[in-house]
């Protein structure tokens, strides 16, 4: 059964595809910063000494609306800074004015997918709907009756959803009147200042309301056939057929010892529906209010699991027309994810080559709910062509405010070095999306395994996605990893047999018990070695035929003895240098001079190089977080 669904997955999404008509501009945007905290004192100073391009603050849409008059709106999840739907409204277009005033772009948060409320209560959103709707301020009401607007059980009732000690429900895209709702608050947000918006809540409830009903039904004619469908799912006619529930939570993945047809069909249909009704009110309507607008999705990749809110959408539309991409990276809990006597160094490399590669190159947030590691994570973002960090950034705390400061303003006064470069990695390994699509999560558990362990290695790496292989893809590559078991097309072996025969390598059915082999044949044959303790990480770019970049990240920090020095608190981040780091690289081309640039450090250093007959190597004397090395070439 599954293996059917593989291969009409292949059939409807194509073999090969390809981003090129979407893919991030030369020029992208750099620096960035986010916050809640839309009343703290330092919050325009830090803004004034930093001036990052893109600042996502706010907060807009549904949940906003229907939660800003009550008390606990100033605490979590929005924190605002004082009571009131209009009077939050004047304090954030002010606000957007200041931030405005320092030539800066606003993104609001866009609270989009369910609000605070009770349906048989009546409270909450339900309330605000039925009795203190602002016409003057939102129009018309799309529907009289709120339940027309929410996502419902086969049974049409509301579902319920609960997330901070809150009852909450969720609304339903497939509605056209929830879509005119939130451009009817789009319009609101965009009236009040910001140059765009990213929404959170980007979720699907199983919903089995009449209008998915009937966007199910569409799709499976398009994409499955009513001869498969009455076959593979047992519907005689599907025209008069109700689901009793169609299995589609996004985010999340099925259960595979469980799931049937009806599963994997559910899921892709979610998500390409809601990426179908998502440009609907964000890129059609949005960009005719304002043509300029930034449109953004919040959503959760973790350490590259599975139940991501995109995993089931056809990768030509990942992200397509959105302005970057922010991916909560995991939680880079002390003692948990991070514990460096366990060689846990709480990085998301590997999730930032992930977004990388299925964003097309687009700028991208790596949300990490890491509020010590504040200039680990910054180098993390740049050396992987992000926008540096998300969440918890401690602008407020003194050493924050330095911390975040330094960084940002190294990219501000450096990207040079980062515009117009591209990717250029001794190895690929291929992201398993079609196994994923097909059922099959082993894949992409050795995918996660294997490259992780390579990155600690220092291997400069690149994901590529199997839906994504091409000869074009693979040209700057001198090995191609694919992990054990994961699904490709004939097209797909036939490009990696080509790509063997023109004198790559390819090392097929990888597997984590097996790493350090791979690791020894992929150093022989890699134009970059880096001899370094296992908490640096390395990228590289190239920037036309004169500049080659290494991006290098240190891990390393002194984890403390007390509770007060476990804290998470930015200057408990007490980064300790690695020294004598030996780079050696592979190339033809002559060079004219190495110089290492440092947020540390106020001016670039000259280091001293040997260059030999194809071959050049130099000596990092020190590096504390982040180094970026740039090769001058005659």
């Amino acid at each position: 059964m599954i293996l059917r669904i593989y291969f009409a997955t292949l059939f409807a999404f194509g073999s090969v595809a390809t981003r090129a008509a979407d893919s991030g501009s030369a020029n992208p945007y750099r620096t960035f910063f986010v916050t809640r905290s839309m009343a703290h004192e330092r919050l325009i100073p830090y803004l004034e000494a930093a001036r990052p391009e893109i600042v996502q603050i706010g907060q807009y849409g549904a949940m906003f609306h229907g939660y800003a008059d009550n008390p606990k709106s100033k605490g979590t999840p929005m924190q605002l800074p004082i009571i009131g739907e209009r009077k939050v409204l004047d304090f954030q277009r002010d606000l957007n004015r200041m931030i405005h005033d320092l030539g800066l772009k606003v993104v609001g948060h866009f609270r989009f997918g369910k609000a605070f409320g009770n349906w048989d209560e009546r409270t909450g959103f339900v309330e605000y709907y039925d009795k203190r709707w602002p016409e003057d301020l939102l129009g018309p009401k799309p529907h009289p009756n709120l339940l027309d607007l929410l996502q419902r059980d086969s049974a049409g009732k509301p579902i319920p959803v609960s997330r901070y000690n809150n009852d909450q429900l969720a609304f339903c895209l497939s509605s056209p009147h929830a879509r005119q709702m939130f451009k009817q608050m789009l319009k609101v947000a965009i009236d009040h200042g910001v140059d765009g918006v990213i929404t959170t809540y980007n979720y699907h409830f199983n919903c089995a309301c009449l209008y998915c009903q009937t966007s199910f039904k569409t799709w499976l004619r398009e994409h499955v056939g009513v001869a498969d469908v009455r076959q593979k799912l047992g519907v005689k006619n599907l025209d008069s057929h109700v689901f009793d529930t169609i299995p589609a939570r996004i985010g999340g993945y099925p259960d595979v010892t469980t799931a049937g047809d009806l599963d994997w069909f559910a899921m892709r249909w979610a998500a390409e529906n809601f990426k179908a009704n998502f440009d609907d009110i964000f890129i059609r309507y949005g960009r005719k209010l304002k043509p300029d607008l930034l449109v953004a999705q919040w959503n959760h990749l973790g350490h590259v699991g599975a139940g991501n809110e995109r995993t089931f959408l056809p990768i030509e539309q990942w992200g397509k027309g959105e302005s970057y991409f922010w991916e909560s990276g995991g939680a880079s809990f002390v003692g948990k994810n991070l514990n460096l006597t366990e060689r846990k160094a709480g990085d998301a490399w590997l999730s930032c080559l992930v977004v990388r590669e299925l964003g097309g190159g687009k700028p991208f947030v790596m949300g990490k709910y890491d509020g010590l590691r504040l200039a680990a994570n910054m180098a993390e973002g740049y050396a992987t062509g992000g926008l540096g960090m998300g969440r918890y950034m401690r602008f407020e705390d003194p050493d924050g405010f330095d911390t975040l400061v330094r960084y940002t303003q190294f990219m501000r006064k450096h990207r040079s070095l980062f515009d117009e470069a591209t990717t250029l990695a001794d190895v690929a390994i291929v992201m398993p999306r079609q196994s994923l699509l097909a059922g099959q999560s082993a894949p992409l558990d050795e995918f996660r395994t294997v490259g992780q362990e390579l990155l600690n290695r220092q291997v400069v790496l690149d994901v590529v996605a199997d839906e994504n292989l091409s000869q074009d893809r693979l040209q700057n590559f001198r090995a191609v990893l694919v992990p054990q078991a994961t699904l490709l097309t004939k097209q797909q072996q036939a490009i990696l047999r080509d790509f063997k025969k023109a004198g790559g390598t390819v090392l097929d059915r990888i597997k984590s018990s097996n790493v350090e082999t791979v690791f020894q044949q992929v150093r022989s044959l890699g134009r970059f070695q880096v001899d370094a303790p296992w908490t640096v990480r390395v990228a590289a770019y190239r920037k036309g035929e004169s500049k080659l970049m290494l991006h290098l990240v240190n891990y390393n920090r002194d984890e403390g003895t007390t509770k007060e020095e476990r804290g998470k608190k930015p200057i408990n981040e007490r980064p300790l240098a690695v020294k004598d780091v030996t780079v050696r690289i592979t190339t033809e081309k002559k060079p004219k001079a190495v110089m290492l640039y440092r947020p540390d450090s106020a001016k670039p250093a000259r280091l001293a190089f040997k260059a030999t007959p194809g071959k050049i190597e130099f000596l990092i004397p020190e590096l504390l977080v982040y180094g970026v090395v740039e090769l001058l070439f005659e």
